[in-house]
């Protein structure tokens, strides 16, 4: 008997662990297909299946079976270990110290707790009115055991002393985002309390985090109305924009149907796979993300989108939809008859889901006709009306024979030359006047050094020279104002181990990261040579001043990014004629008070 790697591979087709992320067509020997990790016209990426091997000739990255999960998923050896060795039936019997990342310490963690969890939905009494609950909402017994569904007692530490108990440590319980630490005095609490779980799990099936629903909606003594969901923090193992409700279950009849059904939530996903159309997935979010986008677009190009028919119109489902428009997907619309969601729909009759899928339009057409429903197209006013709602979506669309197709739709229906429309998709929008301050006219040519990358990595060595100052950045800075998925995944992680051990010392830090592999151990070296050379201990200047600034420019950063998107979506809304609505009398609040913030910053 070999290793449990030799193991693997023996067990294992190379060739149909990759063709779960790419189209793979025999090419001589071997199997080719267009590379997953760089855009290529041309098939450059091939795969051996008698050397085990894969190889892409455009890129020049290449390995075995490991290093390709390693790459496609972003995990580390360890990780890639153990989806591989489940997938292959292999048991990984040795607690090797190799495998105990804090990666996998917490997906430890997360593995207990999802049975925890099931097992008090299945047999405690507390959690009576929950099993009722998912009964009103059609669930079988089936599919609650699919989809790992479970109860979380209502008492403060009731789950945090069960994982106790079970010899978790507290750390790891920490990493796994399952408790807080307490605002006053010492120790923590559970996270989820008194809620029906549902597990996340990535592609791989394997959960890594929660998405829960309260089920005692009444206010507290205090009168404090609980959030009716809650969902896990952003972890070492969760990146909340990097999954897909569903996904680990609808892969294989998406690639097989040749299209994914997307949904809002997760109510909405689980009521179509127990309906049969189990090629659906949910963004359990306001809007698809980047990776969320490159999932879908390695198994399939075309996407049937099903969102709440009460959401905020056709600007919502742009906004929700902007990447996948951007990557020149091919999506459709669907029209849910008398319903207000997917779910809805299925509970009245399972049958019409189908059909409402099948009856799906494309996403330009359903939105010409939204726009233009009910409008005197004769009347100049009207035509400039649509023509400003219409143009924005048209600009987002990364087809240049889609847009070029639309174009000439909108040109014909309010008879203006095309070379006209084609002028002003490319003009930029005007900065709205409604704004008290603008960012954007004032915005100065960033130098090599005051770009967000540089910064964060110099605030980031800062940290590791001193990592006193960690108490202080947990208080002033979001992991999401450091610039580059690397960098900030690293502060995350630095910030997990500061909250669980507040150590004060350098060779504190250095002895925790001696835990990291991967990419993430570079990053961490590289970044202590920075400290070295920018803030070694005998420095003059104190730096205090360093992490002021440094943070500062971060935080100026992230305010000027997110006010630029709400001048976007002022404009948009003037140029639909919106201007006395709610939502803008919103945005406009939004953005008097960034610019304040902004103002204060300096």
């Amino acid at each position: 008997m070999g290793t449990p790697v030799e193991d693997i591979k023996a067990r294992l087709d190379i060739a149909e662990i990759i063709g779960e992320y790419v189209q793979l067509r025999p090419s001589g020997l071997s199997l080719k297909a267009r590379c997953p990790f760089h855009n290529e016209r041309t098939p450059s990426f091939m795969v051996s299946r008698e050397r085990g091997s894969w190889h892409c000739f455009g890129c020049n990255k290449g390995g075995d079976v490991f290093s390709f999960v390693q790459e496609m998923e972003g995990l580390d050896f360890p990780e890639a270990l153990r989806v591989l060795a489940k997938k292959a039936g292999v048991e990984l019997r040795a607690v090797d110290p190799a495998l105990q990342t804090q990666r996998t310490k917490a997906l430890d963690v997360l593995r207990w707790v999802t049975k925890y969890y099931q097992e008090v939905l299945r047999k405690s009494a507390e959690a009576e009115p929950a099993r009722v609950y998912l009964k009103k909402r059609g669930l079988d017994e089936v599919t609650i055991d699919l989809f790992q569904l479970g109860y979380a007692p209502e008492a403060w530490d009731v789950t945090a002393n069960a994982l106790q108990k079970k010899g978790f440590a507290e750390i790891d319980v920490f990493n796994a985002g399952l408790i807080m630490k307490k605002e006053r005095g010492s120790g923590y609490y559970d996270r989820f309390r008194g809620r029906i779980m549902f597990p996340i799990r990535d592609a791989h099936g394997t959960v890594v985090g929660f998405t829960s629903r309260i089920l005692n909606e009444q206010p507290d003594a205090q009168g404090r109305v609980p959030a009716k969901y809650v969902n896990s923090p952003q972890t070492v193992v969760y990146n909340k924009s990097a999954v897909l409700y569903g996904y680990d279950m609808a892969k294989s009849t998406i690639k097989q149907a040749g299209y994914a059904v997307l949904v809002e939530g997760n109510m909405d996903c689980i009521a179509s796979h127990q309906s049969g159309v189990t090629n659906c997935v949910a963004i359990s979010g306001t809007a698809l993300t980047p990776d969320q986008v490159r999932m879908l677009k390695r198994i399939t190009n075309r996407l049937v989108v099903a969102f709440d028919a009460d959401a905020a119109g056709v600007a919502a489902a742009v906004r929700a939809l902007d990447h996948a428009f951007a990557a020149a997907m091919d999506i459709a619309i669907v029209s849910l008859p008398d319903a207000k969601d997917p779910d809805e729909l299925i509970r009245r009759d399972p049958a019409a889901w189908p059909k409402a899928i099948a009856a799906a339009r494309p996403a330009m057409e359903h939105f010409f006709t939204i726009v233009t429903a009910g409008k005197d197209l004769n009347s100049v006013t009207v035509k400039k009306a649509v023509t400003r709602e219409l143009l924005p979506i048209l600009s987002k669309l990364g087809d240049p024979v889609e847009q070029s197709h639309y174009l000439e739709k909108l040109a014909d229906l309010v008879h203006v030359a095309v070379g006209d429309l084609k002028k002003m998709l490319t003009k930029p929008s005007p900065t709205s006047p409604n704004v008290p301050i603008s960012t954007t006219a004032r915005q100065p040519t960033s130098s090599k050094k005051d770009h967000p990358r540089a910064v964060s990595e110099r605030l980031l060595a800062l940290i590791i020279a001193d990592p006193r100052f960690l108490a202080q950045a947990s208080q002033r800075l979001d992991p999401e104002a450091i610039s580059g998925d690397d960098l900030r995944d690293l502060y995350r992680t630095l910030l997990v181990w500061y909250t669980a051990q507040h150590f004060v010392t350098r060779s504190e830090l250095d002895a925790q990261a001696a835990a990291l592999v991967g990419d993430a151990q570079a990053t961490y070296a590289l970044l202590s040579l920075l400290a070295d050379r920018e803030f070694p201990p005998d420095r003059d200047v104190p730096m205090e001043e360093d992490f002021l600034s440094l943070t500062g420019t971060l935080a100026r950063h992230t305010l000027a990014l997110r006010l630029r998107q709400i001048e976007a979506d002022i404009a948009r809304l003037e140029r639909a004629g919106l201007s006395a609505s709610a939502e803008m009398s919103g945005l406009l609040g939004q953005a008097r008070e960034l610019t304040e913030r902004l103002r204060r910053l300096g």
